[in-house]
């Protein structure tokens, strides 16, 4: 009873022990992942993006302010004027003077049939679309980061797994061999060890060059390699909101994937650049103008004069080489062409929500297939181990069993990797993909 009470305790000790382990380990990872958000050069990018797009929303919007104009002259003036006289004699008068005026305007737009209203809209509208552009880029490389942290994980893993098998096969073969040198062994059991040995010896090579690409993998993302490859452990992410059926993921990712939402944006945009285009090209433009004029000895005239004019105008250019319809044509024809990369857009993204669906569904059912095939193949070697020691069993027995029971293993390792993948893939294109994840 005590024995059993013991082992109770020892075993929820471990479990506890591993809990805060992987607890301390989402910890590290989010705060790692939670900076490398902050300073990658491509978020950075996407954010000054959208500062830019703000400024140029402010600019469109000064189109419904009025207009100041100061124009400040001053130097010399000769008026030379000749004139017919009755007499028949041609007069000749000259004056000579310096001179200096003070002009001062404000021009304030009435109406411009609507091409100011398409610049702001516009101009808000994409600063919706850099913002959408932002949180693209942000779950990009979320998504990049936590499928770099999972792989280079698990790799480390598969590693550590085929050295173990590595050295459990070297030192089967080496008691192998002491027992031919003692005359109780056979030297085709040796044989069929070392053959057993070299197969290790590849899985483990082949182990390593994964894990040395895995951590390219993770450098390349977080500039840096992990402070410990020896603690490091699949962080296990936390309960998501998952879609309930494949219609339901499609459903949400035409919605709210951010690279649908920045495509329809651009439609919008092109829509008001035909608006604008038509407007500016066959609308005149209204305008409330008060102008004030200082003039000194101006006009060959000495002495102060000053001028006061309120008026309201409309001006419409019109260039004969018919820029007004081609600049309009050319709005239409981009209108179009973003109505088409939008629909585009769409059926790529509804593609890559059916396959992230299948992918999760096949993952999940492959991760529990290897998992029982590891646990069998445990079961098995178990098994085949203590017949060895019976003489029931051949050493190749024994040695197969090893081999399946590591490859196995790293299969269900792996297998777990892409189920947690797969999870992260689906609320990418769900467009919900953020560091809540680990939390």
């Amino acid at each position: 009873m005590g024995k059993t009470l013991n082992f109770k305790a020892a075993l929820l000790g471990g479990v506890l022990f591993v809990a805060t382990m992987n607890a301390a380990q989402a910890a590290d990872l989010l705060d790692d992942v939670t900076a490398l958000l902050a300073s990658h050069e491509r978020i950075r990018a996407a954010e000054a993006d959208l500062a830019a797009a703000a400024a140029n929303e402010d600019v469109a919007r000064g189109g419904y302010y009025p207009t100041v104009s100061a124009t400040v002259n001053a130097g010399h003036e000769t008026i030379a004027t000749h004139q017919q006289q009755t007499s028949g004699v041609q007069g000749h008068t000259t004056t000579a003077l310096r001179f200096n005026e003070t002009d001062l305007s404000v021009s304030q737009l009435l109406y411009d049939f609507g091409s100011t209203d398409a610049q702001v809209d516009s101009a808000a509208l994409t600063v919706s679309q850099s913002r959408a552009a932002l949180e693209q880029t942000r779950q990009a490389v979320l998504l990049e980061a936590l499928s770099a942290q999972f792989n280079l994980a698990s790799a480390k893993r598969v590693l550590d797994y085929q050295q173990k098998s590595e050295d459990s096969i070297k030192r089967q073969t080496e008691l192998e061999n002491a027992r031919v040198e003692r005359g109780s062994g056979f030297s085709t059991d040796v044989l069929q060890a070392k053959t057993q040995l070299a197969g290790a010896q590849a899985a483990r090579v082949r182990a390593d060059g994964a894990l040395k690409k895995s951590l390219n993998r993770y450098r390349a993302v977080f500039g840096k390699l992990p402070d410990d490859m020896s603690g490091l452990e699949l962080p296990k992410l936390a309960n998501v909101a998952l879609p309930g059926s494949e219609e339901d993921l499609v459903d949400t990712a035409l919605d709210q994937n951010p690279q649908v939402v920045v495509a329809a944006i651009a439609a919008q945009i092109a829509d008001q650049a035909v608006k604008q285009s038509f407007a500016d090209g066959y609308r005149p433009v209204v305008n409330a103008v008060a102008e004030q004029k200082w003039k000194d000895d101006v006009a060959g005239t000495k002495g102060q004069k000053n001028e006061t004019v309120m008026k309201v105008e409309a001006s419409f250019d019109f260039n004969m080489g018919w820029t007004a319809a081609n600049t309009l044509k050319a709005s239409k024809s981009g209108h179009s062409a973003a109505t088409s990369r939008l629909k585009d857009t769409r059926d790529q993204i509804e593609e890559q929500a059916r396959n992230a669906w299948q992918a999760l569904e096949t993952t999940k059912a492959n991760a529990e297939f290897l998992k029982n095939q590891a646990n069998i193949a445990s079961e098995f070697l178990e098994l085949a181990r203590k017949e060895r020691k019976l003489g029931q069993r051949s050493l190749i027995d024994v040695l197969s069993g090893e081999t399946s029971l590591i490859n196995a293993q790293a299969a269900a390792d792996r297998a777990e990797t892409d189920v947690a993948i797969a999870v992260l893939t689906v609320l990418n294109v769900m467009g919900k993909l953020d560091t809540s994840v680990l939390q």
